[in-house]
């Protein structure tokens, strides 16, 4: 650079947010129920079960079995306004909640299709609701007077857990999953000093959005005393890169020259 080229410099103060550090979770489980061994739940993951109903089968004393479940496809996945969000705790953690619907198509064996809107669609099998529900889960997810069941994995750290939003029985509105990351797992190593900034802020990010949905077999589900619905058992994985970066306000001090732009008249 000459040095006619040098006088035209300046020293420009850039406003930057500094990466202090970031934790990467693979492969992450978003959609799952708690596990649970001879009634008590055990704080494992296992896969997201729901009940489809057959086409054509409703609840009855003898219920006709319908056209089963051949085939899923997840269309879209709304996530809503403001999530995922993010909440640092005491100094200790970083706690992401993330709150979403799964809009599945649905295709049976006799050719017709459904439109599945996950969790508004499901209730528990003593809740069914002809305008409403087209599925069912177990009660460890949604109890039999319709409240939906914490479900927990806390037997590997970080810890998560999963609920199902309510606005009253068979008023679900979003999955609401959540995940506490200890600071000490961030890399690189955060520094005490950094922890009392008040500017310290974490930043996510959603990578590599993954589904499978397995399809198994019939089954017949009771929905009272007296009456019963043919169904087909369906098991749902939903994973993604889950990504916590922690920031801190900078103030950057380059060299260069400001470029101005010039209205052509």
């Amino acid at each position: 650079m000459s040095e006619e080229a040098k006088k035209d410099l300046q020293y420009i103060d850039i406003f930057a947010k500094q990466i202090l550090g970031k934790k990467v979770l693979a492969n992450t489980q978003t959609l799952w129920q708690e596990e649970y061994s001879a009634g008590v739940p055990t704080g494992n993951k296992r896969t997201f079960r729901i009940y489809i109903i057959n086409d054509g089968s409703t609840p009855d004393e003898q219920p006709v079995l319908g056209s089963p479940v051949v085939c899923i496809k997840l269309c879209k996945r709304i996530i809503e306004p403001d999530y995922p969000r993010n909440t640092l705790i005491c100094g200790n953690k970083s706690k992401i909640t993330h709150r979403y619907e799964l809009v599945l198509l649905v295709e049976y064996e006799n050719g017709n299709f459904d439109v599945i809107t996950l969790p508004r669609n499901l209730s528990n099998r003593l809740q069914y609701d002809p305008a409403i529900t087209k599925a069912f889960v177990d009660s460890t997810v949604i109890d039999t007077a319709g409240t939906p069941i914490l479900q927990r994995q806390n037997q590997v750290s970080p810890n998560e857990s999963l609920i199902i939003v309510s606005g009253g029985v068979n008023n679900y509105t979003s999955f609401e999953y959540t995940v506490s990351i200890p600071f000490s797992d961030f890399e690189p190593k955060l520094k005490h000093r950094y922890l009392d900034d008040p500017s310290l802020q974490s930043y996510i990010l959603l990578k590599c959005f993954r589904y499978d949905a397995d399809i198994l077999d019939t089954f017949l589900v009771s929905t009272s005393e007296t009456t019963s619905v043919w169904t087909t058992i369906v098991e749902l994985t939903v994973t993604e890169d889950i990504i916590d970066k922690l920031g801190i306000d900078q103030d950057v001090i380059v060299q260069g020259k400001v470029e101005e732009y010039r209205c052509d008249y």
